[in-house]
């Protein structure tokens, strides 16, 4: 039938933009706790404070949590749709 045609043919030009935003948005979702470390690090060299990856890392998690890791998901996850 023709509507359904026209929502495959559809569905065939947004598929690679579709599935380009979902992996892109599983990537920074998987190495966003790693980004989170390493602004940490940039800041606690430029401040003074600890760069040991480890160290921060464990201050990160006393302070804000396991959730703390992904403080800024949002902007990462929303870069990644307009712009994967």
């Amino acid at each position: 039938s023709a509507p359904h045609r026209e929502k495959m043919e559809a569905w065939k030009a947004s598929k690679p933009f579709v599935t380009g935003s979902m992996s892109g948005c599983m990537a920074t979702f998987c190495i966003q706790p790693i980004d989170m470390i390493k602004v940490r690090i940039q800041i606690g060299g430029a401040e003074g404070g600890s760069t040991s990856p480890v160290e921060v890392t464990k201050q990160l998690l006393k302070e804000d949590g396991v959730t703390g890791m992904y403080r800024g998901l949002s902007a990462g996850l929303t870069r990644q749709v307009f712009y994967t």
